[in-house]
């Protein structure tokens, strides 16, 4: 498994993990420790998320910045996967 391969894993596990936290307290919203899970989860989703773009391009199209290039197309396609 490739360096990126493993950056994308931890960040897919993060966000379902923070998704997953923001659906219970959608029923169990003075769930203090709840809460402090989610912020957990989701802080590190976003740092996980800010490190894989600096390394390997945007995660998704609206992540795009370059204004010259549409840096998107660059990114490898699910068919181009080992």
């Amino acid at each position: 498994m490739t360096e990126r391969e493993k950056l994308q894993k931890q960040f897919l596990a993060y966000q379902f993990a923070a998704h997953e936290w923001n659906l219970y307290l959608d029923t169990h919203p003075d769930d203090v420790l709840g809460i402090a899970i989610f912020k957990q989860m989701r802080d590190k989703a976003n740092e996980l998320r800010q490190e894989y773009q600096e390394k390997f391009g945007p995660l998704t199209a609206c992540a795009v910045s370059n204004s010259e290039y549409w840096e998107w197309i660059d990114m490898p396609w699910p068919w181009d996967q080992n």
